[in-house]
Order: structure tokens, then sequence, then C-alpha cells
């Protein structure tokens, strides 16, 4: 991994706490505990795995796709991409 993409896993990292962040005021705001708990639970280490794997995975499919140039495999990326994004 060069520096480029060192910085891209990072600011990736960076997008996806702020949206947990976001998540748990909405719940704060709502003022439901249920659901506070439940936000929480964003942390929790099968969570964390996931969103471990699935940036992995990305990675993997980023790296093979000079050498395999297949709309699959693209489409596979950002799907992925769009739902670690939205989900997590």
């Amino acid at each position: 991994m060069n520096a480029q993409e060192a910085l891209s896993n990072s600011i990736r990292n960076i997008e996806m706490r702020l949206k947990e962040h976001e998540r748990l005021l909405e719940c704060l705001r709502e003022g439901d505990e249920g659901t506070v708990a439940a936000c929480l639970s964003l942390d929790c280490r099968h969570s964390i795995v996931m969103r471990e794997t699935l940036l992995e995975v990305i990675e993997v499919l980023e790296d093979s796709r000079k050498a395999f140039k297949s709309p699959r495999l693209e489409a596979l990326r950002k799907k992925l991409i769009r739902i670690l994004a939205e989900n997590i």
C-alpha cells in the first residue's frame, strides 16, 4: 500500500466514523433509550470486523481492476462502496 492508498483508507475510516456519530446524534435527538442503545452497538466487534473486511474486499477489487477489466467486478466494487458508505 502506498501513501496515497493509505490516505484514502484513512479518509474512508474518518467518513465512516462521522456517519456513526451522525446516527448517534439522531438517536439522542429522538430521545429513545432503546434506539440509543442500538446506535451504540455500531461499535460492536462484529460491526468492526465487517467494516474492515468490506474495506479489504474493496481494496482488492480496486487493485485487480486494472488486470481484469471486468464490468461485473467494477459494478460489485461500486456497490460495496455504496453499501459501506450508506450503512456504516
